[in-house]
């Protein structure tokens, strides 16, 4: 529990060198904050292993924003680059989830799970009526 509250002090603008802000401009209603965001991408690589392409595609973001979180996740040790896939062939592009940040991810799906009973990860509600 620790960790999901230095990610969160780290989202709320004291890590201002990845561009990751919770708060700053208003943002127009019904749009991701950043702790949804983080969570879509960490469960995507949950499910696989996959490129940025990929990951672009399914979590819905633009390669430069998904750049940044990428870059954020990778310095808190949650996401690595494949070093060798199954064939034991380089491939840095791959991305994987690590043990760290699958307990991240365990954390926040029960945040979300004790905030509102009826709303998963694919729904939103619990979190997006309270984003702004």
């Amino acid at each position: 529990m620790i960790l999901l509250i230095v990610i969160v002090d780290a989202l709320s603008g004291a890590s201002t060198d990845t561009g990751i802000r919770m708060m700053g401009k208003r943002r127009r209603k019904g749009r991701r904050g950043p702790l949804m965001i983080i969570i879509s991408i960490l469960d995507a690589l949950d499910e696989s292993y996959m490129n940025k392409t990929s990951l672009s595609y399914k979590t819905n973001l633009d390669i430069r924003v998904l750049n940044k979180y990428l870059e954020f996740l990778g310095e808190r040790d949650l996401v690595t680059y494949n070093i060798y896939d199954n064939d034991d062939v380089y491939d840095p592009t791959i991305i994987r989830i690590t043990d760290k940040g699958r307990e991240v991810l365990s954390h926040f799906k029960e945040a979300i799970r004790l905030m509102d009973d009826v709303c998963d990860l694919k729904d939103r509600c619990a979190l997006r009526r309270y984003s702004g």
